[in-house]
């Protein structure tokens, strides 16, 4: 489908979870971001070392990539924030065995032992809830109070991650029941070089897909998400969509490595 024919963006979902979005089924009410704070590897990343100095949560605001890192990766210059937060969503999705693909602040952080988040949404339209949406960017960074706690949550998201791989997904909120479901079906898992990937399939509309990445440095897991209109095959290694998410994340990691 040609982009500038682009379908009817959905709810994230009715719980108001920070989950990619899918970009049919306008009869559905349309969610903000999560509006209320929730209390606070089989193989380990490559890169991670314990050693460095660990990231103060003063610092996590920071880490996110300027507007201009953003526009250009995605190649969207109409591409802005729209909402940011500081907490993870509220509750479980419905098939919570797999929300840590389907989100970047779900419940799959509860007990690890996160001291603070912080995530951003991303759209074009630069509306929180547009009709017809272009591309969308979720990312997020997760404090720990130590390396090996941050490890271990990767570690946890890995075995999580390939478990959901080849699978339909539901990320329509847990308790909203009288709401439609929010169908992914969930393929290219990996775990290589310390980064964790999936591609996430709109099951109604498989044209709309979205790249997801997890990975650790020392004390922090950042997390990105792009998605986009695709006509290239879920086998496809390089699309636009891979190159961008890695883009950020590699924007995100880069100023944690800087930081000596």
């Amino acid at each position: 489908m040609l982009l500038g024919l682009v379908c009817v963006l959905t709810a994230i979902v009715v719980a108001l979870t920070v989950t990619v979005i899918r970009r049919e089924q306008d009869e559905h009410p349309p969610a903000s971001a999560p509006s209320s704070p929730a209390a606070s590897p089989d193989r380990t990343p490559a890169p991670l070392s314990a050693s460095g100095r660990l990231v103060p949560v003063a610092a996590l605001d920071g880490l996110f990539p300027a507007r201009g890192v953003v526009t250009s990766a995605v190649d969207d210059p109409a591409i802005d924030l729209v909402t940011h937060g500081e907490h993870i969503d509220p509750e479980d999705l419905a098939d919570a065995d797999c929300q840590g693909i389907a989100s970047v602040s779900s419940q799959a952080y509860t007990g690890s032992g996160w001291t603070a988040i912080r995530w951003q949404r991303w759209n074009s339209p630069a509306e929180p809830d547009p009709r017809f949406l272009m591309k969308h960017v979720l990312m997020s960074v997760t404090g720990y109070p130590h390396a090996a706690a941050a490890r271990t949550f990767y570690a946890n998201q890995s075995a999580a991650w390939q478990k959901c791989n080849i699978r339909i997904v539901n990320s329509r909120s847990a308790s909203a029941d009288e709401s439609a479901d929010q169908l992914w079906f969930i393929d290219n898992f990996t775990d290589s070089d310390g980064v964790l990937g999936a591609v996430m399939m709109d099951n109604v509309n498989p044209d709309w897909t979205c790249e997801t990445r997890l990975t650790v440095r020392r004390n922090v897991v950042v997390r990105a998400a792009v998605c986009a209109h695709t006509t290239a095959s879920t086998a496809a290694r390089t699309t636009p969509s891979v190159v961008a998410v890695h883009t950020l994340l590699d924007s995100i990691t880069a100023k944690i490595d800087a930081a000596g």
